[in-house]
């Protein structure tokens, strides 16, 4: 897994009380930081803890986007046209 969240009370001179937050981040060395099954699991569970405790939810993204190739249920719903099939990099 390419994501990971923590659970953070953070404290500053003009609050010294402190406030929990909920940050959750990803690894742009892990595939890329791509979004797989795995790791919106672990984005939609620390999301739903924030929620729940009514504390904010930071997200610091660092990734390519969505790993939909892994999900076969998205794979009949995804249609690719390539401008030069030869070459994909050209979009």
């Amino acid at each position: 897994i390419g994501m990971v969240a923590w659970k953070i009370l953070m404290r500053s001179p003009e609050y010294p009380a402190g406030r929990e937050i909920v940050l959750i981040g990803n690894d742009i060395t892990i595939k890329g930081g791509s979004f797989g099954t795995t790791e919106d699991l672990l984005f939609d569970k620390a999301s739903k803890l924030a929620r729940a405790k009514g504390i904010p939810r930071i997200y610091i993204a660092c990734n390519s986007g969505a790993r939909i190739g892994g999900v076969d249920e998205l794979k009949s719903l995804v249609k690719v046209s390539w401008v030069n099939k030869d070459d994909p990099m050209k979009g």
